[in-house]
């Protein structure tokens, strides 16, 4: 690497020092960024940058900083001197403004810690704003200086393992895509000479959150490459063959791992172990002279943005393919953060308190918590549960927004006969779900307000156990929709016991059946038939059925 350098001093500029805790939020990044720069040049004037006076005077404490080369903010800075250069080493949602506000004060190199930005539109306008004021943007992809994965590179387009490239990238311990896998991404853009194709994606997504911004808890990642090369991206789970910074590569006419050293075995040469040889400095380091050279000269950069921005894209693509259940073909131009709408999805119009299932546990069918998952995921808070084998009184209904049940007690004891009676018949929301229907067959009022009930013994109601298709009846039946449902009890042969307007039906091998009606005498009270196994309510129609029922009842 020949690098000219610049007149000394140069400045340059840590923007979040950050501090040594346990845990993944506490590596101090910043701190190997202002080793680098040291060890880059140590005639260069170090500043540190963070908006805690503890992790700026640790700094200052260790890089031999004066304390007029620290601040507690990037206005400071600036008045102070426009630095050379500036790692960006703050938390992502800080990156794109602070790309953007090094570029406009003048700085000539920027390294970006990754992920690049929180969105694909960040990216855009950060690469527009160094590319109108000429400063170099790098982004902190290490790996692609360190001796292994380049003499990995030197053999694979050797040919030392054939061609149709199929590499395997794992790190376990929990990770997620943007804090760690977008290295793979980048390093196999880098080892293959090519960005990807397109990229296919499953997570597991339960709403976490690292850094700030919405994560995943694990995923496997397909990504298709020119040249029949392809990748798979594993993120999460621990790794039990191998550590986490291995990586595998199998060709044609051969396999390749990648540790310390590059482990071939060959159809040809059979086993050899190559060790690489160092030919000068390394990760950050390598990548701050990377930097020098390309600011002083204007030459190319392993890790310029303008090629390392596709490792980011390419998390998003991955997130936004999960999102969607589709393949996301190149070029890569998400410019939202796909899940965040998954974490943040519009929330239900529903009258403001609790919503109150009061429910048994159903023969062990599951459907009491299927029920109360997808009302949490609904609406954002978990209903109250209350144990329909112990009763309701008036105190569990208090606040309440709207009741749900789902049992099949036989006798209500006088304090839930006069709760749900107060509660129903002053026109109180109440969706009677799945069996419901077949609860109190002796308490007459209680049937009245469902329409329909089981018809318990023989010769009785029925529920055959089959697959079934959801369709809504008429307009007005807000978010019901038509679909296809999995194997589950469908209930045929009810009694009717008042007069409803049907809403929706479901047809099986036998014929058609009231799926969701509403009672005409009691307009606050609906009914939602599907729904007994707790799979089921993982089912996007299900949820928006019942959504669709608790709308009707409390309008």
């Amino acid at each position: 690497m020949t690098t000219r350098y610049s007149p000394s001093p140069r400045t340059a500029a840590v923007i979040g020092c950050g501090k040594f805790v346990e845990g993944k939020e506490g590596w101090a990044i910043g701190h190997a960024h202002a080793d680098a720069y040291r060890q880059a040049d140590p005639s260069l004037r170090l500043c540190g940058v963070d908006i805690n006076p503890d992790n700026l005077r640790a700094f200052g404490e260790r890089f031999k900083v004066p304390s007029s080369d620290l601040f507690l903010s990037t206005d400071a800075l600036y008045a102070a001197l426009t630095p050379d250069y500036v790692s960006v080493c703050t938390w992502p949602c800080l990156h794109a403004t602070q790309v953007i506000e090094a570029a406009a004060r003048g700085v000539r190199g920027v390294v970006c810690e990754k992920p690049m930005a929180l969105h694909g539109a960040e990216i855009d306008a950060m690469l527009a704003a160094c590319a109108k004021s000429g400063t170099r943007l790098a982004i902190a992809h290490q790996r692609c200086y360190n001796g292994p994965y380049k003499l990995a590179k030197k053999l694979l387009h050797s040919g030392a393992i054939g061609g149709r490239w199929v590499l395997e990238a794992r790190v376990g311990d929990g990770w997620d895509i943007l804090s760690w896998s977008v290295h793979w991404f980048d390093l196999t853009h880098w080892l293959f000479d090519c960005p990807p194709l397109s990229v296919l994606a499953g997570l597991d997504h339960t709403g976490a959150r690292r850094y700030q911004h919405a994560v995943e808890n694990a995923s496997v990642i397909f990504a298709d490459y020119p040249e029949s090369r392809q990748a798979i991206f594993i993120t999460g789970p621990h790794n039990h063959q191998g550590e986490q910074g291995d990586l595998f590569i199998r060709g044609t006419t051969g396999f390749m791992r990648i540790r310390g050293d590059v482990e071939v075995w060959s159809d040809t040469t059979g086993y050899t172990r190559h060790q690489p040889v160092s030919d000068g400095p390394e990760d950050f380091h390598a990548l701050v002279l990377d930097l020098f050279q390309a600011v002083d000269t204007g030459g190319a950069m392993r890790c310029d943005a303008s090629r390392s921005a596709t490792s980011t894209r390419t998390a998003y693509a991955a997130h936004e393919s999960a999102r969607t259940q589709r393949t996301i073909h190149a070029p890569f131009t998400t410019g939202y953060a796909p899940l965040e709408i998954l974490q943040n999805p519009p929330r239900p119009s529903l009258p403001a308190g609790k919503l109150v299932l009061f429910a048994d546990e159903h023969f062990g069918s599951g459907g009491r918590e299927g029920i109360a998952e997808a009302l949490t995921a609904l609406t954002g808070s978990a209903p109250v549960v209350i144990d329909a084998t112990q009763g309701l009184t008036a105190a569990d209904l208090a606040d309440a927004a709207a009741l749900l049940l789902y049992h099949t007690q036989t006798e209500p004891d006088p304090a839930t006969r006069d709760a749900l009676t107060t509660w129903v018949e002053s026109g109180k929301p109440t969706v009677f779900v799945h069996c419901a229907v077949g609860g109190y067959p002796n308490w007459d009022a209680y049937k009245q307000w469902a329409g329909r009930v089981w018809v318990w013994g023989p010769g009785g109601s029925e529920h055959p156990y089959e697959p079934s298709t959801l369709t809504p009846l008429g307009a007005g039946v807000g978010d019901l929709v038509s679909a296809w449902l999995p194997l589950d009890e469908v209930f045929i042969k009810l009694a009717s016991t008042s007069e409803t307007e049907d809403l929706a039906e479901v047809q099986i091998s036998s014929g058609r059946f009231p799926a969701a009606w509403r009672s005409k005498r009691w307009p606050n009270v609906t009914v939602w038939i599907p729904g007994h196994r707790r799979e089921m309510w993982t089912l996007p129609a299900l949820r928006a059925g019942l959504l669709a029922q608790l709308q009707l009842a409390t309008t």
